[in-house]
């Protein structure tokens, strides 16, 4: 990893329906020492998010400067900084409509990872901490929560200007405030270009059919190492590739299950990024109410745990020791 470039501005309006300020850095951070920490720190953070979307620009949006000035910047025609200070006018725009306070320092930044540029815009958050200072007095600080990162956008450049994908840009936003989640997400003119839990749909049904007839227990080790590997790629924000999990799957056969999903899928995909939600029901069988609340392995359904549709009757044949133990001191 290179990080090319990095500066960090400040945006906020101090309570709801004031004036929105700005602080302009003058030039650019030094991209070594704790601001890389930091940036690394971020990065990690917003790529092992599950609620990313993956999407473009939105070439139906009129408002949307970012593509040029990207562009420009890329052909050496503007500065990084100024790139950056028009990205943070932009949003100001985007959020003088909005009328609830807030405060970001937003992190823009430049870098560089095998051999292709990567661009990301981070809104960082501060919370407040009590600390006791050297004069034995109780006092309050603000630091940086990189963990509640709320809005952050990653430009994979050099897939956006090959001009054949759909998924060069990721985004995440946060679900509490709707206002700064649709400035953040207009001032990226950002699209969607995946349906993540279709295509997982699909790419476990296509699971289910290549496995099902399957010893019992080579089925279970498929699944099993199928939604690991999927699950991890999707933790680092990086696609499930076809060819590499089917080499893993079946040394000696290393392209048949790719040879049978490419069969298999309305549109022949050599990767795919994956619904975690979606990924995490398919291992397992949950549900709860107010009363009871029931999980179990999804392996176990058919053996060990039959449900007879007609009568909506769930029948567990193996149960777990501590739960046995309560169930026969209820019974004394």
């Amino acid at each position: 990893m290179t990080l090319k470039h990095c500066i960090i501005h400040k945006i906020e309006r101090s309570s709801a329906n004031e004036q929105i300020s700005r602080q302009i850095k003058e030039e650019e951070n030094n991209t070594e020492g704790p601001i890389a920490s930091l940036f690394e720190q971020l990065k990690r953070i917003f790529l092992g998010r599950s609620q990313k979307q993956y999407g473009h620009f939105d070439t139906e949006l009129t408002d949307n400067p970012l593509p040029a000035w990207l562009k420009d910047h890329c052909k050496a025609g503007s500065s990084f900084h100024s790139l950056s200070k028009s990205i943070v006018d932009q949003l100001k725009i985007k959020l003088d409509s909005t009328e609830d306070g807030f405060q970001a320092h937003l992190l823009i930044a430049m870098d560089r990872v095998l051999e292709q540029d990567q661009f990301y815009i981070f809104w960082i958050r501060h919370e407040e901490a009590q600390h006791i200072a050297n004069n034995l007095e109780v006092e309050t600080s603000r630091f940086i929560e990189a963990s509640k990162l709320q809005y952050a956008v990653r430009i994979n450049i050099d897939e956006w200007q090959e001009q054949d994908s759909q998924k060069y840009m990721s985004l995440l936003t946060a679900r509490g405030n709707k206002e700064l989640s649709e400035a953040f997400t207009q001032l990226c003119g950002f699209s969607a270009g995946l349906d993540l839990v279709e295509d997982t749909r699909e790419f476990l049904g296509i699971v289910d059919q290549f496995t099902e007839n399957l010893p019992e227990e080579d089925c279970r080790e498929y699944k099993t190492k199928l939604l690991d590997y999927c699950i991890e790629q999707d933790s680092h924000g990086a696609p499930v590739l076809i060819k590499e999990i089917s080499s893993q799957l079946n040394e000696e056969a290393p392209q048949q299950f790719a040879d049978f999903v490419a069969d298999k899928q309305q549109t022949v995909k050599e990767e795919l990024h994956t619904d975690r939600a979606s990924l995490k029901r398919y291992i397992r069988f949950f549900g709860r109410d107010k009363n009871i609340s029931i999980s179990f392995s999804a392996d176990m359904f058919g053996e060990h745990i039959q449900y007879d549709a007609q009568s909506g009757t769930l029948t567990i044949k193996q149960i777990p020791k501590s739960l046995k133990e309560q169930l026969s001191k209820a019974g004394e």
